[in-house]
């Protein structure tokens, strides 16, 4: 193995094919997400024998569970275009004016059981959810704002993981490090090194 590249300021390293955009860094992140998961207990090791063995729509299925779970972006800030009512349980609505910002933390969000169902926090790829609601949750948005890049995406990560997986004695060399973004209360991992069994 050579040396360690440096990585770039947007979350990638020279020569990778992971980290080139923001959406797109969840492709590393979810691989080594996934590996670590499937790694060591029974769960875990049984979604990773289930993602290998289902079809590409059974994997993208998994993929946004995690993703609604895990989101890249912990949280979206958006302004009121007009006055907003807010439900509150069992008081009135909080009316909140045009013009203000509102922060939306996706990590709770996604986890509402009144929108994604019972055992939010469980990966249970085709849950069935809300009316209105879709898988990942918010993770990529919605309405205007929703990322563009959704389907490529997760594309790109199926193709990278299956092809990942498919590798003889895969296993995590070196754990990766975290570091936290404060502006989106998100997390990156970087230096994450695996290794696979040469092939004779």
């Amino acid at each position: 193995m050579g040396p360690r590249p440096e990585p770039r300021r947007n979350g990638g390293a020279p020569g990778t094919v992971f980290g080139q955009r923001r959406c797109c860094t969840w492709t590393a992140r979810t691989g080594i997400t996934v590996a670590a998961r499937s790694s060591g207990r029974r769960r875990q090791t049984e979604l990773l024998t289930h993602y290998q063995a289902v079809d590409e729509a059974g994997r993208i299925a998994v993929l946004n569970e995690i993703l609604r779970i895990d989101p890249v972006i912990g949280r979206l800030s958006r302004r009121t275009t007009g006055p907003l009512d807010v439900p509150r349980n069992g008081d009135d609505p909080l009316t909140v004016p045009a013009g203000e910002r509102i922060d939306i933390l996706l990590d709770h969000t996604n986890l509402d059981e009144r929108t994604v169902g019972p055992r939010p926090q469980r990966i249970r790829p085709g849950r069935t959810m809300r009316e209105g609601a879709r898988s990942p949750g918010l993770s990529f948005g919605d309405g205007p704002h929703k990322c563009p890049g959704t389907h490529l995406a997760l594309l790109e990560t199926d193709i990278f993981l299956t092809s990942l997986f498919a590798l003889p004695g895969l296993r995590m060399a070196t754990p990766p490090t975290i570091g936290f973004i404060d502006g989106i209360a998100s997390y990156e991992l970087r230096h994450c090194v695996v290794e696979v069994d040469t092939v004779p």
